[in-house]
């Protein structure tokens, strides 16, 4: 072979072998930052300073337990490389490319995560990948995950690179996650809270309950994390926090397994969203640290204090000088598809500045064995929207719930194809916040137990079926009830209108100030029979550009029926006003049987008389 073919033969030989180092080299980005909702924090995110090199990070072989600096890292992005030391570009952001698939990263905070290369498959991660992992590089498989008794650290190394993205989907296959434990059951003094970053979506394989009907939940078939240890929570969303969705888990408190004692969930929160509107002291400056846009849906939430709560930080010890203390902005969220189990409240919410929408969920409570056993309560909240979503115990004795919407303050409630049995409440309002501009509209639902409104709220009922005495109202209730049914038809539930253990014949509103509510006629027959209603206009009415017409075929036969009660309606009392076409004034002025076409006359009741006069 000639000189030239030799050369020509080594140029092509280098390309490849330049060309095949270039391709086994994996690229791998992120910034420097700490990621924890507190008190003390007003946006989850806390970056890393560029000053005295607090941005840079130390990279390491992954599995050896950050004794094996990493080799032959090369820089990428406009940051440098020096050594195992990777500086960030003048935007904050690292890049490096090694031969490895994955590797360790320290910052100078002292954290220190596993870092996977970026794929065609970046953006969806599962949580597995993300184990403790030991190097072993003679093997034909060089890293090896472990199985984690806890899984508070692979959780938060998934999230940790998941918001260096921007987001992204973290992937629970089934199984049994523990968190906020030692050992997968002693405490870690440690633990706080694992914050999730703005543009994450958790999933799991399914929201299928652990065991159905108990508290005690020790069977595995479903994607579920839970803690083993009270006063603690699973998730937590903080300040500065956009679009976070939830879906197809199970997040369990501190239960009992099978053999075990109980167990106690004080304390215990699914997911806590907490924030806080700041204030300068010096300037008076203020930012609200808007959080915004969550999804919680196909989910199951059991035996936790609250499933979950939206807060404000520093609550308890509130300074106003620092923060505007009850209006942090944790707004438009979502919860569709979720099963609350044995908590001691579902949902509760204690900020002015949030807006929910709640839809086709179930609360399960029980108030003696999960105190209070509330589905919903609005300690504080803006605009709520609750549609096709039931809660309830499980009987009216040892196994009764709670109070399925407990109200203190609520810019606006609107119940839509809801209901509520077997508690001690279907909606009750406190009345230190139930001020005049509180609005509850509820529309077509169905409430067994006692609506209880205090204060001066406006209630606005259209087409709901209530028991006989179901509402009760404090005197400035401002109520108006359009087609509502209280009890069910006698003729085919006369059970349905019983109180005290007897038949109910004029079921109804107890108390307020109703402003309008639509009459009814009469139903069932003998001891069974529940009496008819008028329609009832409770303040004054006012005619507008216009007359009022009143039924001109009225006779005198009709109204001494109506006198008596005879014909079904109602016994008509003093103060009715009509117009009879066949009424004639007697020598009295009391009403007499004429002719109609040629009496007639506008009739009134006096003293128990019809008078034409």
């Amino acid at each position: 072979m000639d000189e030239s073919k030799v050369r020509i033969y080594g140029i092509i030989f280098a390309l490849i072998s330049f060309a095949a180092a270039v391709c086994g080299q994996k690229q791998f980005e992120g910034y420097s930052f700490s990621l924890d909702a507190n008190d003390s924090a007003s946006c989850s995110i806390t970056w890393l300073p560029s000053s005295g090199g607090m941005n840079v990070i130390d990279v390491y072989v992954a599995g050896t337990n950050l004794q094996t600096p990493a080799g032959n890292l090369k820089a990428c992005g406009g940051g440098a490389v020096r050594g195992n030391q990777v500086t960030p570009n003048g935007y904050g952001k690292w890049c490096f490319t090694g031969s490895e698939d994955m590797y360790e990263i320290k910052l100078k905070n002292g954290a220190s995560y596993l870092w996977p290369a970026l794929t065609s498959e970046s953006g969806f991660y599962n949580v597995k990948d993300f184990r403790p992992v030991t190097y072993y590089p003679q093997s034909a498989v060089k890293y090896e995950h472990s199985e984690p008794a806890d899984y508070t650290k692979t959780i938060r190394n998934a999230i940790q690179y998941i918001a260096a993205r921007q987001g992204g989907t973290l992937y629970f296959p089934d199984g049994d996650y523990v968190v906020g434990t030692l050992d997968g059951s002693r405490r870690d003094p440690d633990y706080n809270a694992i914050t999730l970053p703005s543009g994450i979506i958790v999933q799991g394989t399914t929201s299928s309950q652990s065991t159905v009907g108990s508290d005690m939940p020790y069977k595995t078939v479903s994607t579920r994390i839970r803690l083993r240890n009270e006063n603690q929570s699973i998730f937590r969303i903080g300040g500065c926090t956009n679009n976070i969705t939830i879906k197809n888990l199970e997040l369990v408190g501190n239960s009992e397994l099978l053999g075990e004692a109980k167990r106690s969930n004080r304390g215990n929160y699914g997911i806590e969203a907490m924030g806080k509107w700041t204030v300068d002291p010096r300037t008076g400056a203020e930012a609200s640290n808007t959080s915004q846009i969550f999804r919680f849906e196909s989910l199951t939430l059991q035996n936790l204090d609250r499933a979950i709560y939206v807060h404000n930080s520093n609550e308890d010890r509130c300074n106003e000088k620092e923060q505007r203390c009850t209006s942090w902005q944790f707004d438009y969220v979502k919860v569709d598809h979720v099963n609350f189990v044995n908590n001691g409240t579902g949902i509760w919410v204690n900020t002015f500045n949030s807006d929910w929408k709640i839809t086709n969920a179930v609360f399960n409570y029980l108030a003696n064995f999960a105190p209070p056993g509330d589905g919903i309560r609005l300690q504080r909240s803006g605009s709520v929207l609750i549609e096709h979503t039931f809660g309830g115990g499980g009987s009216y004795d040892d196994h009764i719930g709670g109070t399925f919407l407990n109200i203190d303050f609520a810019t606006s409630i609107t119940l839509i194809s809801s209901g509520s049995e077997r508690g001690k409440r279907s909606i009750y309002t406190n009345p230190a916040g139930s001020v005049s501009s509180v609005m509850i509209t509820v529309v077509g639902g169905g409430f067994s137990d006692k609506v209880e409104l205090h204060g001066r709220v406006n209630f606005i009922s259209n087409g709901n079926v209530y028991g006989a005495r179901t509402i009760q109202a404090d005197p400035e209730v401002l109520i108006t009830s359009t087609g509502d049914r209280f009890c069910q038809d006698p003729n085919v539930l006369p059970s349905a209108c019983v109180e005290a253990g007897k038949f109910v014949t004029n079921p109804g509103i107890t108390g307020g100030r109703v402003m309008f509510q639509t009459g009814r006629p009469p139903e069932g027959s003998g001891t069974n029979r529940i009496e008819g209603r008028p329609n009832l206009f409770g303040y004054n009415v006012q005619i507008a550009d216009g007359l009022m017409q009143y039924d001109p075929n009225i006779t005198f036969r009709d109204i001494t029926a109506w006198a008596t009660g005879s014909d079904g309606r109602p016994k008509v009392s003093d103060g009715a006003f009509l117009y009879c076409k066949d009424c004639r004034r007697g020598s009295s002025g009391i009403c007499t049987q004429g002719n109609a076409g040629t009496d007639g006359s506008f009739v009134k009741r006096v003293n128990g008389q019809w008078r034409c006069d």
